[in-house]
């Protein structure tokens, strides 16, 4: 049996494409698996999973198992905004108070520029059911936390908003370190989001990013440099 697969009827998936099924990028899987979180079985050092385990967890845990994945019918998305225009349109907030990720959560949630038709209230019980599931904490002392589900609201407009925490705190992330900033993503519709957390991803691999991060005290020295690394990523069509 080839690894990383799942098995639907005669055919097996990657965990890439078990990502697309739930939703989620596969770094999020491989986490789900090394945290217990995911039903996965191990064969040769690398994973599988079978369907029907995989549908009762997803239903178990209130998560929309997405039926196109395996391709039919889908588009590329085209780049209707760039991830500077995100993360200008969620806005920069220094010394996010907060003992506890609740704490920071609500404050997070207070904070950023949201359509007046956006429930606070429940965005906020969206953002801790997700971290129930799991930390959005990724390591590092960073964090992306985010609803499960798109928030129609935002009319195709997806809004990341960087809050460096005042104290770090406990996420309960893989590596156990505090995290001292949240990148809070609110998307449209899935597929936005995943494209976005792409790019973000793409941010935080850079190390004179994450170097930034750790002094910034303006925007707009955090933005130049988004702007920086997003001018050299491959244009999308």
């Amino acid at each position: 049996m080839r690894g990383d697969s799942v098995v639907l009827g005669n055919k097996k998936l990657t965990i890439k494409e078990v990502g697309s099924l739930l939703g989620i990028p596969e770094a999020t899987v491989r986490r789900w698996i090394v945290q217990g979180k995911i039903p996965a079985w191990e064969d040769s050092g690398r994973y599988f999973f079978f369907k029907k385990d995989i549908e009762k967890w997803a239903n178990s845990h209130n998560i929309f198992l997405h039926r196109d994945f395996e391709g039919k019918g889908s588009k590329t998305l085209p780049d209707r905004d760039s991830l500077l225009a995100a993360m200008k349109r969620g806005g920069v907030f220094f010394n996010v108070q907060g003992d506890n990720v609740q704490d920071v959560l609500r404050e997070a949630v207070s904070l950023v520029p949201l359509p007046p038709e956006v429930d606070r209230d429940l965005l906020l019980r969206m953002l801790l059911q997700r971290e129930e599931l799991a930390s959005t904490g990724i390591g590092g002392g960073i964090a992306i936390p985010h609803p499960r589900y798109p928030l129609k609201e935002l009319k195709r407009k997806e809004v990341i908003s960087t809050c460096l925490l005042n104290k770090e705190i406990d996420f309960g992330s893989i590596d156990g370190i505090p995290v001292f900033v949240l990148f809070l993503m609110l998307s449209p519709e899935i597929r936005v989001h995943l494209r976005y957390l792409s790019k973000l991803s793409l941010c935080l691999r850079d190390k004179s990013f994450i170097s930034l991060l750790k002094k910034c005290n303006k925007a707009e020295d955090l933005f130049k440099k988004v702007e920086e690394i997003e001018k050299a990523l491959p244009v999308v069509p």
